[in-house]
């Protein structure tokens, strides 16, 4: 049950992060993260399956790690853009 959980949410943020913006096939590292994000990604909503968070939370939690990542990026987007690169 877990690993189908995992699987389908790998999936799903696969799809989510497959939008052709966020791919660069000129550097070698691309597909690492373009693979490595949706399995973190997987992984937490995973672990919040087993404690039994329900979906809106999950979703909520979701946009507050999506909040938090764009004010860090206006904070200190520079650094991690030499960083991403």
């Amino acid at each position: 049950m877990i690993i189908g959980t995992f699987i389908f949410y790998f999936v799903l943020f696969i799809v989510v992060f497959s939008y052709p913006g966020l791919r660069n096939k000129d550097k070698p590292n691309t597909l690492f993260k373009f693979l490595i994000i949706p399995a973190l990604f997987g992984v937490l909503m995973v672990f919040l399956s087993v404690v039994k968070v329900y979906f809106i939370y999950k979703l909520l939690a979701l946009l507050f790690i999506a909040v938090t990542g764009l004010l860090s990026y206006w904070q200190w987007g520079k650094q991690i853009r030499c960083w991403w690169n």
